[in-house]
């Protein structure tokens, strides 16, 4: 019996031993301030516990809002299957967007807004009301919500290009939120909500070649906000009327270039397309 305690307590050090840890308190300051210098941070331990990194990415965000404004919204990644087997994830993850992060349509940003920039066609949609926090369907979700965004969001891999990563890693450092534009808007009704699955989203150049293109969604966006609303209740957070909610790209990210324009196309929804376009400066 003695033995096999001992090979237990032994057992157990060993584990202990060989867990990750979130990045500390001070490492998370440093983080902070290489994020907003956009400079790429030390290589970080993955392997803990999401518990963890949603605790690491509050004290993230906390450090962030003295520059970047209050919260805002949120962002949902990883919606699809391969990026979620990537990670090791059991499904989407989802980060915090600030007041400063949200840009109006049209405007120019240096192409050198972050460590590694990269651009993602993606879909947002504002809150209508408090009402979203007890919703448990995709049909329900769209009856508190005010309007469909055409969005860009412009994603940043703040880490060294040697560091691997996961789900947990990936939400402790706020699921790359660098920023987004914010398109033309429609009036989210059931008919537009239900037609989401159809959307065509074509992002093109400044001579209007096809960058990237997904002929068709495939999937209901929508249905990512009753698992973003039971996700924050878990965390004691709750939307409220105006947040801004970003729900993800089904396509690879697209790099970009100084003096790009860049312009993403929505079709195929009632009341004819929708467009958001972004500048990228030297």
């Amino acid at each position: 019996m003695f033995a096999k305690s001992l090979f237990l307590a032994s057992l157990l050090c060993l584990v202990t031993l060989d867990a990750a840890n979130a990045p500390s308190g001070e490492a998370l300051k440093g983080i902070a301030a290489q994020y907003l210098a956009r400079q790429p941070i030390p290589l970080q331990e993955k392997g803990f516990s999401m518990e963890e990194a949603l605790r690491t990415q509050d004290a993230l965000v906390h450090l962030l809002t003295p520059k970047l404004g209050p919260v805002a919204g949120y962002k949902v990644g990883l919606i699809t299957k391969p990026n979620q087997e990537r990670m090791g994830a059991n499904g989407p993850v989802h980060g915090a967007l600030l007041k400063k992060m949200l840009w109006p349509n049209n405007s120019k940003i240096s192409a050198h807004y972050g460590n590694r920039p990269a651009s993602e066609l993606d879909m947002g949609v504002y809150v209508k009301d408090a009402g979203i926090n007890n919703v448990t369907t995709a049909e329900e979700a769209a009856q508190h919500l005010s309007t469909l965004v055409c969005f860009i969001e412009l994603v940043d891999t703040i880490t060294l290009t040697n560091q691997t990563m996961d789900a947990a890693l990936l939400t402790a450092l706020n699921v790359g939120a660098r920023g987004g534009i914010i398109g033309e808007k429609r009036k989210m009704t059931p008919e537009l909500a239900a037609a989401l699955p159809n959307l065509k989203m074509t992002m093109l150049d400044e001579n209007g070649k096809v960058i990237a293109e997904v002929p068709k969604l495939n999937l209901q966006p929508l249905a990512n906000i009753p698992w973003l609303v039971a996700e924050l209740k878990k965390e004691g957070k709750s939307l409220k009327k105006g947040d801004f909610l970003s729900l993800g790209s089904p396509a690879a990210t697209q790099p970009v270039m100084a003096g790009q324009t860049l312009r993403l196309r929505y079709e195929n929804i009632p009341g004819g397309p929708l467009t958001a376009a972004v500048t990228f400066t030297p």
